[in-house]
C-alpha cells in the first residue's frame, strides 16, 4: 500500500502541474495526463503546455515508470485519481465510484442468473465506469458468456464520460458511450442486462419527466424512480436489470407506491439490503435490486431476500453465495 499511496501522490504532481499549465480542472487534467502517459507522448496543442513544462514533465513521467505498472495498478491510482477530482472539482456526489463489494455481489447473482452466451450490457448512470467494468473483468474471469459482451455507457457529463473513456482502456475493454440525457431515447436498443448505480435525487427537466408514470403528481420527480422506468422500457424481453438504488424506494412510503408498480411490470428476482455501516449516513442507504423483464420464458419465483450485516471479511460474501446458491436451485433451476 505504501508504494500504491507513493505513486499516488507522484501522479498528483504530474496531474496538477499541467492543470496549471493548461489553466484547466483538475479532472481535465487527468484526462490529459494519463492519455499523454498512454500515448508515451506529451499533447501540446497552441503552444500549451509550453517548452519548460514539457521537460518538466516528461522528467516526472519517467519517475512513474508506467510502463513498468500491472495493469491492477493503473486502475486502482487512476480509480483515486478519479475520487480526488470528483471533491476538487466540485462534481456531482452521484459520480463517487461505486465500492468494489458491491460489483462482486452484482456479479455473483449474474454468473448464476444469465446465459452462457454473448450479452449486450449497457449502463445508463456509467459515471467514471468503475461498477460496469468491475462486473465484467469478473465475469471475464469466470469465463462466463464466453467473455463476449458489447459494453455501452451513458452519462450526461462529458468529463465521467472521459473517465469511463480512459478507464476501459486500463482496463482492456472495449466500450462505446454516449454523452447523453439517459431519460431521453437510447440509441443501443434493447440490452440484454443493466448495470447500473442510479443516480440518486431530483429530476430537473420536468416537461420530460411528464413522459413517465413513475412522475411526480407535483414539483420535481426522483430520478432513480424514472430511471428505472425507462431501464424497464428499454431492456429485451426476458433482459435482467442488476440495480443499487436507494433502499428506501423498496420501502416506507415510497415503496408503498413504487413497487406494487414494478411488480406488475418486471419479476422481481432478488433484493439484497447492503449493511448500514457501508455508507457514511442513514440517508444513503442503498440495496441492490435485480429484476427480469417479462418475455421470452420469463416467469415469476420467490424472490431472493436478504439483509447484509457486514461485507467486511470474506466469509459473509461465502455465505451470501451459498444462499444464492440454495435460491437458485430451488426457484429457477
Amino acid at each position: 500500500m505504501d508504494k500504491i499511496e507513493n505513486l499516488f501522490n507522484k501522479f498528483i504532481d504530474c496531474v496538477e502541474l499541467l492543470q496549471n499549465a493548461l489553466n484547466v480542472s483538475f479532472s481535465e487534467a487527468l484526462t490529459e495526463t494519463f492519455d499523454n502517459l498512454e500515448n508515451e507522448q506529451i499533447k501540446v496543442e497552441l503552444g500549451a503546455p509550453d517548452k519548460e513544462t514539457v521537460v518538466q514533465l516528461s522528467e516526472k513521467y519517467q519517475q512513474l515508470h508506467y510502463e513498468d505498472l500491472s495493469q491492477k495498478a493503473k486502475v486502482q491510482i487512476f480509480t483515486f485519481l478519479t475520487l480526488k477530482a470528483i471533491n476538487e472539482d466540485d462534481l456531482d456526489p452521484n459520480q463517487m465510484p461505486t465500492p468494489p463489494v458491491i460489483s462482486t455481489i452484482i456479479a455473483m447473482f449474474m454468473q448464476k442468473l444469465l446465459p452462457d452466451q454473448g450479452l449486450t450490457i449497457i449502463d445508463p448512470a456509467i459515471g467514471s465506469g468503475n461498477l460496469l467494468f468491475s462486473v465484467v473483468n469478473q465475469l471475464k474471469n469466470a469465463n462466463h458468456s464466453k467473455a463476449d459482451f458489447n459494453l455501452f455507457g451513458i452519462d450526461n457529463d462529458e468529463d465521467m464520460l472521459n473517465f469511463a473513456d480512459i478507464n476501459a482502456h486500463l482496463n482492456g475493454l472495449e466500450i462505446e458511450l454516449f454523452n447523453q440525457d439517459a431519460l431521453t431515447p437510447w440509441f443501443c436498443s434493447e440490452p440484454d442486462v443493466v448495470v447500473s448505480d442510479l443516480p440518486i435525487g431530483y429530476y430537473p427537466i420536468d416537461e420530460n419527466a411528464e413522459n413517465f408514470v413513475t412522475k411526480a403528481e407535483k414539483g420535481h420527480s426522483f430520478a432513480h424512480l424514472l430511471f428505472i422506468e425507462q431501464i424497464i422500457k428499454n431492456l429485451a424481453q426476458g433482459g435482467y436489470a442488476f440495480l443499487v438504488v436507494p433502499k428506501d424506494i423498496l420501502s416506507g412510503k415510497t415503496g408503498s407506491d413504487f413497487m406494487p408498480w414494478l411488480s406488475e411490470k418486471v419479476y422481481l428476482r432478488a433484493i439484497i439490503e447492503l449493511p448500514d455501516n457501508a455508507f457514511q449516513n442513514k440517508f444513503n442507504q442503498k440495496s441492490v435490486l435485480v429484476f427480469q423483464n417479462h418475455g421470452k420464458n420469463a416467469k415469476s419465483s420467490e424472490v431472493f431476500l436478504t439483509k447484509l450485516d457486514t461485507l467486511k471479511k470474506e466469509e459473509d460474501l461465502i455465505k451470501l453465495n451459498v444462499k444464492l446458491n440454495e435460491w437458485y436451485t430451488k426457484n429457477i433451476h
